[in-house]
């Protein structure tokens, strides 16, 4: 071959070889690799009985604080029979093992290897008979564990030895209802248990015993059931069953494109011997958005289909990009480019994949700026991906030019994901400079995300003390040691981490109560007025409001009340509703309410949330724009996942000392307090129950029919002719076989609700203020006494009620038990303050 032939050749492989090294040096170590989400893996287990699913059960591949994982409740018959099925995907499964502990998880019942089981079709098969050492009727913790080569996949749920068949009729019966909703002639049967119709008419999205038996029949909507329904008992007890069904219907338009329906059906059921009482039903149906079906009917909006109002959306400034949330995924729509993008999502193109599809995460949207890119945040139960099986918090930014995803930072928790939004969902912020900001158990964390940096900026905050804006960017709050005497209130930007301090004088207390955008609300208490009871009871009687702009601090509006004083607050939208008290006999008691009307919101918003109607789907929601778009020529994207070459965990230490209450509603948590009045009046309004941090019923609606008057309730000798408040204290310290001088403590200085902590120690003392009488039988119909105000000195102890009205209390003034009808017991207590004590063992 000729020279002429030859340098060319040489010098083209010389050019692609310097080409392919340039490459490599230039791409080593480089972060913006992409890579798409890793597909799931873990396997998933189904609990059967009678040949119904009970429970199905996903997989956490971190330990987990076991007394934080109350998931549903398996009902075993007196067989203790329980057939299993786990779905392996293909993982090789060692072995299997299941343990039985107490509820607190502190005591081991039982503990059994799996040797006898079947495989075929990547299922392995079994059923498994429970020891005979379950109380019956009583809840216990069962954590399955699956080991695979060196990896241990654990599974939490509830199990209950139940000495009737009540849960299998509450099973069959809500198995019924739910067919029947899909039956021809559904409405026969679903018409028996409907009530006056008085709801909305208009939605799919919701319905109840309220709505029309079409409706709850699906009406003109066309849909069948996708895939096996996932049933789950929720709370087993006397009183009634809580039973879900989930699970997904499949929609085919007029245009022939199929949508998909994420649906939850509730019940709580209490079987009698004649016949089933359906004390609720209730249904609720979300879209799962799909950016390659037909979203948008006209050129100004992109149809959310059936769903409900809160949306989760966010625009830049110029509102030309919005990002929003559907069902568990973020979607990114710039108007300018025409492009709608998935920015991220745990569920892939082919189909509805039962733990891709698990909504046990939530996503918040930070920011959205003028490029196009996100701050958001991701937390719960993480499905697919690096982290899949763990629960924790995400911090993600999605560069809208590149379309590319970097996770900043990981918080892992040991906490079930209902646990972790309660108490995730009161402050999440990250600021410009890559400072994150959050809340748990009372405590607001800021973390740099360039180093991963951790400090605690404010501790243990109790509710009442702080307030946080609705987009997270303000927060408000006092010392916790001075939250009735403070006479400064620090408000925090923290985009800016400037810091503003409020002072009204020295005789001026101050307490945070809320936002509406970025006007501040606080109220002021005149110090002379803020009184505290010898039970232990401070009320904080506020003699104004005032509402600030935090932007330029300017005050824009003070409220004082025609008479009387400010108690709390509630905000609904740019309405303020205040809950009054006035003084009487030294004491606050509820006066009315009132309501303040703030300054609107700027309605010129180009991109808003808006509701349309459809024929078969009825209400449907959609977000609107001012500006047309071209729906014709709409480019769908995907964001992708940026190869990390760091570790970006970030632990953060658990405060044991704080106890915790939470509400279950559907075995959803609704609230995470340390407040328990403020727990059992969300659980009362919900019909939830309250858990406490050993996983033990601090409150719920069910309650025995009648209570007799306890016995042997007197105050001791050392006692006696002291106020009737200390009789009372006293009272209950006698029935535990206490025997203390109360009034000697009381004169030290002590107060009730810390005499009865210090001496009842093998109980938990609930502080009570607040609750009604009909709240308050719980505890009775436990075997436990109530301690009552019934004034400024003065108190009694419920000890039992009757089935038609009526109350039993020790009145130490009398040394008898006397009875009272519920509503004069009420005006009583109402007297009183509506403070109580009690205690569960």
């Amino acid at each position: 071959m000729s020279k002429k032939v030859i340098k060319p050749i040489v010098l083209v492989i010389v050019f692609i070889v310097a080409i392919i090294l340039f490459g490599i040096t230039t791409n080593k170590g480089n972060k913006d690799m992409t890579t798409t989400m890793a597909a799931a893996r873990l396997p998933v287990i189904s609990f059967y009985s009678g040949g119904n699913l009970i429970d199905q059960a996903h997989g956490y591949v971190d330990d987990m604080d076991e007394k934080l994982m109350r998931d549903s409740i398996i009902p075993v018959a007196g067989d203790r029979k329980l057939d299993i099925s786990i779905a392996s995907y293909a993982m090789g499964i060692d072995d299997i093992s299941y343990q039985i502990r107490s509820m607190d998880s502190e005591r081991l019942v039982a503990e059994e290897e799996l040797k006898d089981y079947n495989v075929a079709d990547n299922h392995i098969t079994s059923s498994i008979t429970i020891p005979n050492v379950l109380n019956e009727d009583e809840e216990y913790l069962i954590i399955f564990k699956l080991q695979s080569g060196d990896e241990t996949i654990k599974y939490y749920s509830r199990v209950m030895q139940c000495s009737g068949n009540n849960a299998e009729q509450s099973l069959e019966f809500a198995l019924k209802f739910h067919d029947e909703t899909f039956a021809d002639d559904g409405k026969t049967f679903v018409a028996t248990y409907m009530e006056s119709t008085t709801g909305d008419t208009n939605t799919l999205n919701y319905v109840n015993l309220n709505s029309s038996s079409k409706q709850i029949t699906w009406g003109d909507f066309a849909c069948e059931q996708y895939g096996d329904a996932s049933v789950a008992f929720k709370e087993i007890n006397d009183s009634y069953d809580v039973i879900t069904i989930d699970y997904v219907v499949s929609h085919v338009t007029d245009s022939g494109e199929t949508e998909y329906y994420n649906v939850e059906e509730y019940f709580r059921l209490r079987p009698t011997d004649t016949r089933m009482y359906v004390l609720n039903y209730e249904r609720t149906m979300n879209q799962i958005f799909n950016s390659e079906n037909s979203f948008a009917k006209d050129p100004t909006n992109i149809m959310l289909g059936i769903r409900d109002d809160s949306v989760e959306y966010k625009t830049n400034e110029a509102e030309n990009v919005v990002a929003f949330v559907q069902q568990g995924d973020l979607f990114s729509y710039n108007q300018t480019n025409n492009e709608l993008t998935k920015v991220f999502s745990f569920r892939s193109p082919e189909g509805i994949d039962i733990r891709e599809n698990w909504n046990q995460h939530d996503i918040k949207i930070v920011s959205v700026d003028e490029a196009g890119s996100i701050d958001f945040i991701v937390y719960g139960y993480m499905n697919r991906g690096n982290h899949e099986g763990e629960v924790g918090t995400c911090v993600y930014h999605y560069d809208g030019l590149a379309h590319t995803i970097e996770e900043e930072a990981f918080i892992p928790s040991k906490s079930s994901y209902e646990v972790l939004k309660a108490e995730m969902g009161k402050l999440l912020y990250v600021n410009e400079n890559g400072i994150l900001y959050l809340m748990f158990e009372g405590n607001v964390y800021e973390i740099k995300l360039d180093s991963l940096k951790v400090e605690k900026i404010v501790k243990n905050l109790e509710a009442g003390c702080y307030a946080t804006s609705y987009d997270n960017q303000y927060f408000s709050w006092v010392d916790v040691d001075s939250q009735y005497s403070t006479t400064e209130l620090s408000v925090m930007n923290l985009k800016t981490k400037e810091v503003i301090k409020i002072n009204k004088g020295d005789d001026q207390y101050l307490r945070p109560l809320g936002f509406i955008g970025n006007d501040f609300i606080y109220g002021v208490a005149n110090a002379a007025d803020v009184i505290s009871d010898a039970a232990g009871n401070t009320t904080f009687p506020m003699h104004s409001i005032i509402i600030m702009d935090v932007t330029d601090q300017t005050q824009l509006k003070e409220y004082t009340p025609a008479s009387g004083y400010v108690d709390s607050i509630a905000i609904d939208d740019y309405t303020i509703n205040v809950n009054l008290i006035a003084a009487s006999n030294g004491v606050y008691t509820a006066s009315g309410s009132d309501t303040i009307m703030n300054r609107e919101a700027d309605k010129s918003d180009k991109v808003y949330i808006s509701t349309a109607g459809d024929e078969q789907k009825l209400s449907v929601m959609q977000i609107t724009f001012s500006k047309e778009i071209d729906t014709s020529k709409v480019k769908l994207l995907y964001g992708q996942d940026i190869i990390e070459d760091r570790d970006d965990t970030v632990d953060i230490e658990k405060d044991e000392a704080i106890e915790r209450y939470y509400v279950y509603e559907k075995g959803d948590v609704t609230l995470a307090t340390d407040n328990i009045s403020d727990a059992i009046k969300e659980a009362n309004d919900r019909l939830g129950v309250v858990i406490d941090s050993k996983q033990q019923y601090v409150w719920m609606r069910a309650r025995k029919n009648a209570v007799s008057p306890f016995e042997n309730i007197t105050a001791n000798v050392t006692d006696q002719g002291s106020s009737s408040l200390i009789r009372a204290i006293s009272a209950i310290l006698g029935y535990n076989d206490v025997s203390v001088s109360v009034t000697e403590l009381i004169n030290s200085g002590e107060k009730g609700v810390d005499i009865l902590r210090s001496n009842l120690a093998d109980a938990n003392v609930l502080d009570l203020q607040g609750v009604d009488t009909e709240e308050i039988l719980f505890y009775v119909s436990q075997g436990n006494p109530v301690f009552a105000m019934t004034g400024n000195n003065d108190a009694v102890i419920v000890t039992g009620y009757t089935s038609d009205g009526y109350l039993y209390y020790y009145n130490p003034d009398t040394d008898k038990t006397e009875s009272i009808s519920f509503k004069d017991a009420d005006a009583m207590f109402y007297s009183g303050g509506y403070h109580f004590i009690t205690y569960l063992k």
